[in-house]
């Protein structure tokens, strides 16, 4: 390391030792990380188990479990939920939300901008089992909605988390990461050039003309980061709505994440619940690579 460090920072080069020990246990905690996904990948080529004979004598069956998952209808229903899911509450509901909140936010005629982001940042904040308790609790038949607004209205109660339990897991979603992407645009655009927000006002350019062909193109990057990272997230979350409907009713809000679950853990097939942990992997890392190779072109 010290041959990496100029010798005109001597002060660097006196504490490369110790910057050295620093990054130490990060390597270890990265390796660590390493080792559960190669061991993972060996495992979605095996027929091992949770309990019973399987668990102690797996059998190496190749990509049997990788075909059963393109051949049986489990897999590709989770799959077409969690697109579902991504796509309406972290690339449209919580970036075009977060952008839209910090854009209006910048306006000094805002006067009630502590108590909104207040209301944002506490869904970012609260722990996700809570926020699943704190909707069921909203959404259930007994819940805040019917007590308080339709059963004094005289409608009859329903219950949100059967009926329309995939609409409850997209809102409380949208509301409990929002945050992140209204902090990070927020930030993005008070490093926005006043000078050139300014030249296209005198240019004669309406507000949504400056917001649109003067603001976003400086922002872009951003904006996609974003979507990468809020993409990442949702694609494999799972405390919030598992807390909130299980996968239910039936298996309408069973993303990924909850069949892979009780494919490993419920059923006991570790080895298939690898395959699918696997297919997540892959199909985030497609995402990463079509996000980077669109932010190098535009660069």
């Amino acid at each position: 390391m010290k041959r990496l460090i100029s010798s005109n920072h001597m002060w660097l080069r006196n504490v490369a030792g110790p910057v050295t020990l620093l990054v130490v246990p990060c390597l270890i905690f990265i390796g660590i990380y390493f080792l559960y996904a190669v061991w993972t990948a060996y495992v979605s080529f095996t027929d091992l188990g949770l309990i019973g004979r399987k668990a102690i004598d797996p059998s190496f069956v190749g990509f049997k479990n990788y075909i059963r998952l393109f051949t049986r209808t489990g897999f590709l229903d989770s799959l077409w939920v969690t697109t579902q899911f991504t796509l309406i509450s972290a690339v449209l509901g919580q970036s075009f939300l977060g952008l839209t909140l910090a854009a209006v936010m910048k306006s000094p005629q805002i006067r009630l901008k502590p108590v909104i982001e207040f209301a944002f940042l506490f869904g970012w904040l609260v722990p996700d089992i809570v926020a699943a308790f704190m909707w069921n609790a909203f959404a259930n038949r007994d819940g805040f909605l019917n007590s308080l607004f339709l059963g004094p209205l005289g409608f009859d109660s329903v219950n949100l988390l059967n009926q329309y339990a995939m609409t409850v897991i997209i809102v409380a979603n949208i509301w409990k990461g929002t945050a992140w992407s209204y902090l990070l645009f927020s930030a993005s655009l008070d490093s926005v050039s006043s000078e050139m927000i300014e030249a296209a006002y005198m240019d004669g350019a309406k507000r949504f003309q400056r917001f649109w062909y003067v603001i976003l193109p400086m922002i872009k990057a951003q904006i996609v980061t974003n979507i990468l990272f809020v993409t990442i997230w949702t694609f494999s979350y799972f405390p919030l709505v598992w807390g909130l409907t299980g996968g239910g009713p039936g298996r309408e809000t069973e993303v990924l994440s909850i069949f892979m679950y009780r494919q490993a853990f419920d059923v006991g097939r570790l080895g298939y619940g690898s395959a699918v942990a696997m297919a997540m992997l892959i199909t985030v890392g497609f995402f990463a690579i079509f996000y980077m190779r669109f932010l190098k072109e535009k660069k």
